[in-house]
């Protein structure tokens, strides 16, 4: 029986650069009702992670940011930061050095922990951002990175730090594998998706996406049935007196 939820964000939970849907937030309190603990994954930062899982109103927020590599539970005063090698930092450097010199304005760095990512500017193509990266690291046999696009940045990331880190910190707090269900849209997705118990992404998905994933849903609202069967009859919190 599943008693852990983890949620990608953008694509997944809300439509990217858009607000989580009402129906979505009231859903997500149905999941805390019935004393399903959830989490927040996603390419983004940590700090926004937790602020928006509070915002969502889950209690005692567990996130990861930097697509797995930042894990993040201020109450218990924990901030897991997996390390990355001296090697792989100057790679990074590199490639962020030659984005910078490649499309100066058009791109900044957010002050990332563990990775690099590259937020475009309107009139910039994410696509043409990754593909350059893609190029760059190619061309020097930088075979410690990889590179993922999202629909706003693009993540230069050391290999061996993915989503599937967090599935496997859930396995070390004592949560089976069978008990976890991730949530997810996307490429960066793949590594939680197959490292969950149940997985599922959405008919909109890539099918690189559609291929890790045991469900494929119509919506983030099928999700939630679908969840709501993977927990069965779960107890209900009782209202305090």
């Amino acid at each position: 029986m599943a008693r852990f939820i983890v949620f990608d964000v953008d694509g997944t939970l809300r439509i990217p650069g858009k607000p989580v849907e009402l129906g979505v937030v009231e859903k997500m309190h149905e999941l805390v009702e019935r004393n399903i603990h959830i989490s927040l994954v996603s390419g983004k930062d940590a700090d926004y992670l937790f602020g928006l899982a509070e915002g969502l109103g889950i209690p005692d927020p567990l996130v990861a940011g930097e697509n797995g590599a930042v894990i993040f539970r201020p109450q218990q005063k924990i901030e897991l930061i997996y390390p990355v090698k001296r090697e792989t930092r100057i790679n990074m450097d590199f490639v962020r050095n030659y984005l910078t010199h490649e499309f100066r304005d058009g791109i900044w760095f957010p002050p990332n922990k563990a990775g690099v990512t590259a937020f475009t500017k309107p009139d910039l193509s994410v696509q043409k951002v990754y593909k350059s990266a893609q190029a760059f690291i190619e061309e020097y046999r930088l075979d410690d990175l990889y590179v993922l696009p999202h629909w706003d940045a693009v993540d230069v990331m050391p290999k061996g730090l993915d989503k599937g880190i967090f599935i496997r910190y859930l396995n070390e707090l004592g949560y089976r594998s069978e008990e976890v269900v991730a949530v997810g849209d996307a490429l960066n997705d793949i590594p939680m998706l197959r490292a969950a118990g149940h997985s599922i992404t959405f008919q909109s998905s890539l099918p690189e996406v559609k291929g890790s994933a045991d469900i494929i849903a119509e919506s983030i609202y099928e999700a939630f049935g679908i969840i709501g069967r993977l927990i069965g009859n779960g107890k209900r919190k009782t209202a305090s007196k």
